[in-house]
């Protein structure tokens, strides 16, 4: 019986992690990104590869994996691009937390889910932290809020953070419209949502290669200009509100040095102190 209980502990303690990787010809680098994967000490993973019809050896070298790793699922037909992908991983994965990583990035080192997935941290339905940038080696992008997500328009990488499976139930799956801001999109909801417990770690999650689409700054999908329309409208109904504040502020301070206000001020003063006599 004893025994029985300390497996329940470990299992419970130890959740399963989803890791999705959309893949379109990713021969040259995903090797390096599925044995950043496998070489982890934390070792309750499931890999989920989707891949949109590469035309190269993509899917012979996941192929390969496989024959060792009985861990790694792979899918290959046509998609709607990377967040149609991850969408897809999303319905696959089996996972209590799930976790979306490009095929050119790996962790920053072997102990990277080990040091995340512990007792204290998988409470949280939400757990990110940072990433390396490949070439430039900046780390990004500290903790975040809905006023850095929204405001200061700087992002989380989805390289850099893990969501329970509960958090697709609250919030949905990525927004095709946004071809390359999805995660972006997404985690806004995030952070929106007030069911979901958050936790920023300050640990770098991943090395990430900010050469690729993701990476860029581009507005092709317009989500950028969204965002910012929003964030006018945001800020000219703080100004409204701030107008309305002073106008009520210069109201209050007129009626408080009106005669009246003070006539009754002085009428009631006197009544005060009879009724806590009275009423001791």
């Amino acid at each position: 019986m004893k025994s029985q209980v300390n497996i329940l502990f470990i299992m419970n303690h130890n959740p399963l992690i989803s890791i999705v990787i959309p893949t379109y010809n990713s021969a040259k680098t995903i090797t390096q990104t599925l044995e950043s994967i496998l070489f982890q000490t934390y070792v309750n993973i499931e890999v989920i590869v989707v891949d949109s019809l590469s035309s190269d050896a993509t899917c012979e070298l996941v192929n390969e994996f496989k024959l060792t790793h009985s861990n790694i699922i792979l899918i290959s037909e046509k998609d709607k691009g990377v967040y149609d992908a991850m969408n897809k991983g999303i319905k696959l994965a089996k996972g209590d937390f799930l976790y979306f990583m490009g095929s050119d990035d790996v962790f920053y080192n072997k102990n990277t889910l080990a040091n995340i997935f512990v007792v204290d941290n998988i409470k949280y339905d939400v757990i990110y932290g940072n990433v390396e940038f490949k070439f430039s080696k900046k780390i990004y992008s500290g903790e975040s809020s809905l006023v850095k997500l929204i405001n200061q328009q700087i992002s989380i990488c989805h390289q850099a953070i893990f969501y329970s499976k509960k958090t697709f139930k609250l919030v949905g799956n990525y927004n095709l419209k946004y071809f390359i801001h999805a995660d972006y999109d997404f985690n806004i909801r995030c952070f929106q949502n007030r069911e979901l417990k958050i936790k920023y770690i300050e640990i770098i999650v991943a090395i990430f290669n900010e050469t690729g689409l993701s990476g860029t700054k581009s507005n092709a999908d317009g989500f950028h200009t969204e965002l910012t329309i929003f964030n006018e409208a945001h800020k000219y109904n703080i100004i409204e509100l701030y107008a309305e504040n002073q106008k009520l502020k210069k109201t209050l301070k007129r009626v408080t040095s009106s005669k009246p206000y003070r006539l009754g001020t002085f009428i009631l003063k006197p009544l005060k102190k009879i009724k806590k006599i009275l009423f001791k």
